[in-house]
């Protein structure tokens, strides 16, 4: 009996050296834990506000595409309007 409380004795240290890398291990996961949390907030942040140009952007397209349709038919009408009285000019000539 004396013999393995002696060994007991002597395996002291080495558990206390293992109990010691295992919590600056389990500390280790807390601290790369928290750093993955925080970029995930950042990409969600960034992803939102990407988001939200994206959706702006699509909005101003829309506008201009409406915008251009109009000048488009604005011009089509001056150039028919255009032939339309050179025709006539040429007609009472």
């Amino acid at each position: 009996m004396e013999e393995m409380l002696t060994e007991a004795l002597r395996q002291v240290p080495s558990l206390v050296v293992l109990v010691i890398l295992v919590v600056q291990f389990l500390r280790a996961l807390d601290r790369r834990d928290e750093t993955i949390r925080l970029i995930a907030k950042n990409a969600h942040a960034s992803q939102a506000s990407a988001i939200a140009a994206i959706n702006e952007n699509t909005r101003v397209l829309g506008k201009v595409g409406e915008a251009l349709d109009a000048h488009r038919q604005v011009i089509a009408d001056a150039v028919r309007d255009g032939i339309d009285r050179s025709a006539i000019a040429h007609a009472k000539s």
